[in-house]
This record gives C-alpha cells, sequence and structure tokens, in this order.
C-alpha cells in the first residue's frame, strides 16, 4: 500500500539475501528528501562504507538491504516557517511509518532537523530502533575531549533544537548555539536557498567560518555541523580555517549506520549510558 506522490515517494533496494555472507546484512530504513541533497550522500556513503566491512559476496560486494522513503522539502520547510511543530511531526512521521511497515530493522533519518520527530516515533512506534544522530555526533565529541560544542544548523535547531541538544546533554555535553538571531537566519537561508539546490558560495563559507570562531569566543573547543547540508560547504579541506574542530554529523552518522549494517557495532554501542551514541 503505497501513499499518494504528495506525502512521500517510496523507493526499495533489497540486497539479495543469498550473499555468501554470514554477518550484517540487517535492512536499514532511511526517512531522506529533506534535502534530497544529503541524502544521495547518505545512501552512497552507507553503501561504500558498509560494502568495505563486509566480506566479499559470491561475484559482488555486498550491500546492505534498503528501504528509502523520500519526502517533500517544499512541504517540510513550509511547516517549518509556519512554526507547525505539530505539522511537521506528522508529516514526518508519516515517513517513518511507511518505513516501519516495510519492516526494516532500524531507521536512519537523514537530516538533524528532522529529528524533532522522534520523541512521536518513541511514543508510537516504542519496538521501532532508531540510530539518532545527536548520539553519533556526541560520541564524535567525546573521542576528541569535547565537553562544550557549538552548534549550527537550521533556524528551528538552533532556537529550539531540543530534539538534538537534549540528546548530547544526555551526553554530558554542554551545548551553545550563536546568540544573534540575525546569524541563525542566515545559517538557515543558507541551508535552504543554497545549500538545498546545489549552490555553494565563497562568501557563505566565510560566514560560517567567522560563527564557528565566535563559539570559540563563547568558550567551545568543536562545532556540530548540525545540519546535515552544512559539511556541503565546510568540506574537509576548509578544516585548516575553522578556529575550532568540526563534528560533522551526516559524516559520523552514515559510518555509524555502516558499522551497524555490517554487524561491527550496535545500536546500543551509541547509547548515552555506553558512552558512545544512538537509540
Amino acid at each position: 500500500r503505497f501513499r499518494p506522490a504528495s506525502a512521500c515517494t517510496l523507493v526499495l533496494w533489497m540486497a539479495t539475501p543469498d550473499t555468501g555472507t554470514s554477518v550484517g546484512l540487517t535492512k536499514v530504513g532511511l526517512l531522506t528528501g529533506l534535502s534530497y541533497v544529503s541524502g544521495v550522500d547518505y545512501y552512497k556513503g552507507i553503501n561504500e562504507q558498509a560494502s568495505a566491512l563486509l566480506p566479499k559476496g559470491k561475484h559482488m560486494k555486498a550491500n546492505p538491504p534498503m528501504v528509502l522513503v523520500s519526502l517533500d522539502c517544499d512541504q517540510y520547510v513550509a511547516y517549518l516557517e509556519a512554526r507547525d511543530d505539530a505539522g511537521v511531526a506528522e508529516y514526518l512521521f508519516a515517513g517513518v511509518e511507511t518505513l516501519h511497515a516495510a519492516n526494516v530493522d532500524f531507521v536512519v533519518i537523514c537530516s538533524n532537523t528532522a529529528h524533532c520527530v522522534v520523541p512521536m516515533v518513541r511514543q508510537r512506534l516504542p519496538s521501532l530502533p532508531l540510530l539518532h544522530i545527536a548520539d553519533c555526533s556526541a560520541s564524535a565529541c567525546k573521542e576528541r575531549g569535547i565537553t562544550t560544542v557549538g552548534l549550527l544548523g537550521t533556524e528551528p535547531t538552533m532556537r529550539d533544537g531540543s530534539w538534538l541538544k537534549s540528546c548530547l546533554g544526555e551526553h554530558g555535553l554542554t551545548v551553545i548555539v550563536p546568540t544573534e538571531q540575525a546569524s541563525q537566519r542566515r545559517c538557515y537561508d543558507i541551508i535552504c536557498q543554497e545549500l538545498s539546490f546545489d549552490i555553494y558560495k565563497d562568501e557563505s563559507r566565510d560566514f560560517l567560518l567567522v560563527l564557528v570562531a565566535e563559539m570559540q569566543a563563547l568558550g567551545c573547543q568543536g562545532v556540530i555541523l548540525g545540519c546535515t547540508e552544512l559539511e556541503l560547504l565546510l568540506t574537509r579541506e576548509h578544516e585548516g580555517r575553522a578556529a575550532l574542530p568540526l563534528i560533522r554529523s551526516a559524516a559520523v552518522h552514515i559510518t555509524a549506520a555502516a558499522r551497524v549494517l555490517a554487524g561491527a557495532a550496535a545500536l546500543d554501542d551509541f547509547s548515552p549510558s555506553i558512552g558512545t551514541s544512538s537509540s
């Protein structure tokens, strides 16, 4: 049973179950489209990294079974701009529900801000495992000895962001965001009007690097790029220009998902109680 195209698009990739491997190949559900630009990186990155960890199949590299639900980013942002918290949660939950109906073993939400749906998922689908992006970011912070971290992302994430900040706090991290509303707004506009359209401007990169320096002045030891699109602009080649270490939320999320799929890690390895990250 498929939902109307206006609600979500379901695309199914299934690796053959007879791969000749005895570990991994758990089925993951990806909620993406928020935007599709970073979703492409998730699909590519998880496949590449999981395949590198899995034993070779009979004929090809083994790649993990995936179910993708791609939502309409314009509708999603319309809810965010209207500050319709209930509306955006219900919209995102419809996508998660589709993944659940496809019998995935765990869910990866390919967006920081879209993790605002997690409380609803845990309430309505308490048995559905989910790899939380904030758990993965927290794990990366702790590996670097970071206890006070800056958070850059969408305006809703910086203004509220309880779905990320509370999770980071459970790992013992203190979270600081830019104090100026104008800075939060410009960061959001860069994400929505540039990066989500594959537009990368030097002046926008320079602005983000200034924000990172401001985070250092506020006592941060590192900065989480808390929107999956931001690390497309602040790439690894720009890290030398950053005043602080950059925690790439999408990159660590992708690596964690690949390790779980390959049987190299468990979801519980990322739990705050373990001292790494998920849920």
